[in-house]
């Protein structure tokens, strides 16, 4: 049987085979430049990142001679926590420590014993960086950013390239890193640094513990702070679910409750009552989300359940131990019953007309899965308008403040200070200085320590003479931002010999003496501690003015006849506020800072690089402080 063959023209041959030899050649240079962006090394590690081969080499910081300094501050506990409980884990594996290699710490906003076993290599490799110390965010957001990025860029423990970036529309200077906000940073030593976010890092579609990520953080029914951080949903803090716990009956109970309980919930889950609720028998009182609801402002004002300490004891006031859980069908068939509470107090119980505890209305009650008993109640008992009121006076710094538009609608710490100051007497130069210096943007939100001069202190030096002009110039301004921390300081934070960072960019010395009153700025002696600002921060009145020599030789030109270094008159006028660069006289404590007298609030010199880390100790040695 013959076939019939399809007849193709020569040509049309010629031209499928140029094609097919195109398309192979095609194929070959993409793969030639796939390997050309994508060269890994042996482990699967990017090459062009420029640690790679330290990555390889599975190293950690050499933490035989870490000195384990500020023990009660919360931040280096969180370092400290963030080594002990993760580092163990990666030796396991391998990881030796080598000395004198830098490395960058990135603290995640989680407890690391929260993380699945499975996962927790992973999860340490994620946090950390050898082979560098990220000193600047800048400097790192360029490097990541300009032609050299292959030269300049680094890797996490996994591989993945460490991007810091700056949020464009934050007035606030919030950079974030690998798309977690940076809430500080700490020096450890010469070759270690510690970076903390407010998250974690790593794949959000493979989170490190089984269950769905969920938002962890929220603040029920607690006043919240007037302005939030201008972050984009994109970067919405997400955490890892602990790992999997069972939760005792009461916790179950109230998770299944749709309303009504929520902030009872709330409260409790943050106490550290949850140790009593599986083995012991006991009534618990329940008041409604309303009866909470009653004690929070409506617009600004003084949570009473603002204070931990005090709600902890309310908490324990509402759970009654008993032998045997007293029900609702029991205090009907009783006239009066008095039960005392775990806090120490007495409730009792009354059966008619209505069954009620204390007065209150028991609304509900329900038997819990191991035999307990929950009496829902229309109000929080032990209680009343004395009780907040003497709780207010103790806690000024938990007081939210009303929402002011005016002198800066952008900066709520910086307004209520001024007219709080504006009040007193004591402080009409401080009020006029900050009229004419436009500081409000360096000193935008809340969060602050203000250490505030008193009038006399500008009188003794002579800048009570000074013009708006002055204070206004650049000088001016840089001297006033010296008198502001970032962080919210406490007496109790002022411990001899500590430093701070201003953020002008200088540094105060805190002086102490053990057994007197007498605490001393710099040269300043506090007079007044602990003016709150509401919840926005915290002031201190000083006898003196810091960095006053930065406009000490403005009063000079004041009162006496302008003229040159060589004594020559330069021609009328009482001051001069544009003496020329090279003849101003440079500050020897920013001299070695800023390379020269470059006094400039915005540009390339970083004067408020760390702007968003302080307030943090500093080793006081590095440091010349002002005469």
């Amino acid at each position: 049987m013959s076939r019939k063959m399809l007849q193709v023209p020569v040509a049309t041959l010629v031209l499928l085979s140029l094609l097919q030899i195109a398309d192979v050649a095609a194929v070959a240079d993409a793969a030639a430049a796939t390997a050309a962006t994508t060269s890994t090394t042996t482990t699967g590690i990017d090459a062009s990142l420029k640690n790679a081969k330290l990555i390889e080499g599975k190293v950690l910081p050499d933490l035989a001679i870490l000195q384990r300094v500020n023990q009660e501050d919360e931040k280096w506990q969180q370092v400290y926590r963030f080594i002990d409980d993760g580092f163990p884990v990666l030796e396991l594996y391998g990881y030796k420590p080598k000395s004198d290699l830098p490395y960058t710490l990135i603290v995640p906003k989680i407890d690391v014993r929260s993380i699945e076993k499975p996962r927790l290599k992973e999860f340490m490799l994620e946090h950390v960086v050898p082979g560098k110390i990220f000193d600047s965010y800048s400097a790192a957001a360029n490097g990541n950013g300009n032609s050299n990025e292959e030269e300049e860029s680094f890797g996490n423990g996994n591989g993945h390239k460490i991007v810091f970036r700056k949020l464009e529309k934050s007035h606030n200077n919030v950079w974030l890193l690998n798309g977690q906000q940076i809430l500080h940073k700490l020096r450890i030593n010469e070759n270690l640094m510690a970076i903390a976010i407010d998250g974690y890092l790593g794949d959000r579609k493979s989170p490190y513990s089984k269950r769905n990520i969920q938002e962890t953080n929220n603040r029920y029914n607690d006043p919240q702070p007037l302005e939030q951080p201008n972050i984009t949903n994109a970067h919405a803090k997400v955490e890892p679910i602990i790992k999997e716990s069972k939760a005792s009956p009461l916790m179950s109970f109230l998770a299944n409750m749709k309303t009504g309980t929520k902030v009872f919930q709330h409260f409790l889950s943050k106490s550290n009552l949850t140790r009593i609720m599986d083995d012991n028998a006991y009534t618990v009182l329940i008041p409604s989300d309303n009866a909470f609801q009653r004690w929070h402002p409506i617009d600004w004002g003084f949570y009473p359940f603002s204070v931990p300490e005090f709600t902890e004891s309310v908490l324990r006031n509402h759970f009654l131990p008993m032998q045997r859980p007293l029900r609702l069908a029991d205090v009907r068939n009783m006239d009066e019953v008095v039960v005392p509470t775990m806090g120490g107090e007495d409730v009792v119980f009354h059966g008619q007309p209505t069954p009620t505890v204390n007065n209150v209305s028991i609304m509900a009650d329900y038997n819990l899965s191991n035999g307990n008993q929950v009496f829902i109640i229309s109000e929080v008992l032990f209680v009343t308008e004395a009780v907040v009121s003497k709780l207010h006076q103790m806690h000024k710094d938990k007081e939210t403040p009303p929402l002011l538009a005016f002198p800066w609608f952008g900066a709520q710490f910086l307004s209520h200070s001024f007219l709080a100051l504006e009040r007193d007497p004591r402080f009409t130069q401080i009020t006029r200085y900050l009229n004419s210096a436009e500081i409000a943007p360096h000193i935008s939100g809340a969060n602050y320590t203000f250490f505030v001069p008193e009038d006399r202190a500008f009188e003794k030096l002579g800048f009570d003479k000074l013009s708006d002009e002055v204070m206004a110039s650049q000088r001016g301004v840089k001297m006033l931002l010296n008198h502001f921390v970032k962080g919210r300081l406490y007496n109790r934070d002022l411990r001899d010999n500590e430093v701070f960072e201003t953020i002008g960019g200088g540094h105060i010395k805190i002086t102490r003496n053990p057994g007197s009153n007498y605490t001393s700025v710099n040269n300043a002696q506090i007079t007044e501690s602990e003016v709150f600002v509401y919840n926005l921060g915290t002031m201190y009145y000083l006898d003196d003015i810091l960095y006053s020599h930065m406009l000490r030789d403005f009063v000079t030109k004041s009162t006496k006849t302008r003229s040159n270094r060589h004594g020559s008159d330069s021609g009328g006028g009482s001051r001069s506020t544009s003496r020329p660069s090279d003849v101003e006289i440079v500050p020897n404590e920013f001299e070695g800072e800023h390379n020269g007298g470059d006094y400039a609030i915005h540009g390339d010199d970083e004067d408020f690089e760390d702007e968003i880390i302080t307030p943090k100790a500093l080793p006081v040695q590095i440091y010349e402080l002002p005469k």
